[in-house]
């Protein structure tokens, strides 16, 4: 993986390393069921969606900022639509049609060879690399969900094989009923908390796909601004 790909990647690998003080919500009380003894046990908990809220406007201007410095790093030799877009920005984010005449003429003069057709193809070029920049973002994003669904799969399968071996055990052996519920009682515990422990990490990991997905349109949203300008203002 290339360093640009690893830094924005990154955004999901140090996530455990930033969290915020805000509590996660309380999973709900599953219902409860007759067991053997007469007392009662936990459903099996279900897998809940995760809705997380908007990640904060910093992270996304951030995530703008590190899309932008990969265009930077892509920017081909000699002056094309990066460049060309750099002298737009700096005039005008909302450039009008004289930005875009004055600009086209500097352009004409940095480069001779510079015309409609030759900006919207390089223009196509830097569209790519988002585009690439993005997807291997997000992905980065989705195997980390992936990771965590897998690993608290396997701890809730784990517990619920154990539930039902201590009900079986429960059902056999009278005599030990005591003992048994107390270590069912446990695990009922740890199994009932399951959403709680994990909800968080899944909040964040939304907010961060949400924030790239945002930061992503802001830059492909200047793009398209100036491939609009170019296509109306700029003569082939």
């Amino acid at each position: 993986m290339s360093g640009w790909l690893r830094d924005l990647a990154g955004v999901f690998v140090v996530m455990d390393d930033t969290k915020t003080d805000e509590k996660p919500t309380p999973a709900p009380t599953p219902p409860q069921t007759p067991s053997f003894s007469g007392k009662t046990t936990a459903s099996t908990p279900i897998n809940t969606p995760v809705t997380a809220p908007p990640a904060s406007s910093d992270f996304v201007d951030d995530l703008r900022n590190r899309f932008r410095k990969i265009l930077e790093e892509k920017n081909q030799p000699g002056f094309d639509f990066y460049e060309f877009s750099l002298m737009l920005l700096r005039t005008s984010t909302n450039p009008s049609v004289e930005h875009f005449k004055t600009a086209y003429e500097g352009a004409k003069l940095l480069n001779p060879n510079c015309n409609q057709q030759f900006l919207l193809e390089s223009a196509n070029f830097y569209k790519s690399e988002l585009q690439k920049a993005f997807e291997a973002t997000v992905s980065a994003g989705e195997q980390k969900k992936s990771a965590l669904n897998a690993e608290k799969d396997k701890e809730q399968k784990q517990l619920n094989n154990e539930v039902a071996n201590i009900e079986q055990q429960l059902s056999k052996l009278k005599q030990q009923i005591a003992d048994l519920e107390k270590a069912q009682s446990e695990k009922l515990t740890a199994l009932n908390g399951i959403e709680g422990k994990f909800n968080d990490k899944f909040v964040e990991i939304e907010q961060k796909i949400q924030a790239t997905v945002t930061a992503k349109e802001g830059v492909a949203n200047e793009i398209a601004l100036i491939e609009s300008g170019i296509k109306q203002y700029i003569s082939s």
